[in-house]
């Protein structure tokens, strides 16, 4: 399918959101997304519109739309993925990029309870990686290789900046991604399973993989 790999653009963000949400949500019901942005759950218009507000913001953080590639086919967004490092931008930065937005003190409190069974399942980041994530293609554009493409081109840039390699975390169960990872050179490096997640998000936990260079 004939395509352009690009930059992701401030005025993406709309689309970009999408994507996240459907990274977040896996091969499940839930996205992370949901416990992140208050409201029912699901696409809905003021989630992705709350989302959206983030990404474009001018402060950075790692939901920035700075750190996105797309794939984009007919002038429409098929897929995506975000690199950055664990120096780059941290969990206090993404507070700025929301209070930018309009979130209080408050609200971002109580993301953090709504997101603590994340946290106390999540394998953290490796020093010196290259951080994957938000890695999803629309339903109507999958098949065609563009992860694998988006992936290449993340290595490719860990390749040139001197990182020890690229990490990204899975949830596990994920079976045709972590496939589609391995193959492109990831390894299961360590997994963490949580009985608070699996209800959460009927599955176990995440794992960690690496590529090391």
């Amino acid at each position: 399918m004939e395509h352009t790999t690009r930059d992701a653009q401030a005025t993406d963000s709309t689309e970009t959101a999408k994507l996240y949400y459907l990274a977040g949500k896996s091969h499940v019901e839930l996205s992370i997304y949901d416990l992140m942005v208050p409201g029912p759950y699901g696409m809905t218009d003021d989630r992705i519109d709350r989302m959206a507000r983030i990404i474009a913001a001018e402060a950075p953080s790692w939901l920035s739309y700075r750190h996105n590639r797309v794939i984009e086919v007919d002038g429409k967004i098929a897929g995506g993925l975000a690199t950055f490092t664990p120096e780059e931008d941290s969990n206090k930065d993404l507070g700025k990029a929301m209070m930018e937005v309009g979130w209080g003190v408050v609200g971002m409190l109580q993301m953090s309870r709504r997101l603590r069974v994340w946290s106390k399942t999540d394998t953290g980041r490796e020093p010196g990686y290259l951080i994957v994530e938000n890695v999803a293609t629309f339903e109507e554009y999958r098949g065609n290789g563009f992860t694998s493409e988006l992936l290449a081109g993340a290595i490719e840039r860990a390749g040139s900046e001197d990182h020890q390699g690229l990490q990204l975390t899975v949830m596990l169960g994920n079976e045709p991604a972590i496939a589609v990872y391995e193959k492109a050179g990831f390894k299961m490096e360590k997994t963490k399973e949580n009985k608070k997640f699996a209800n959460v998000f009927s599955s176990p936990g995440v794992g960690q993989m690496l590529l090391k260079f």
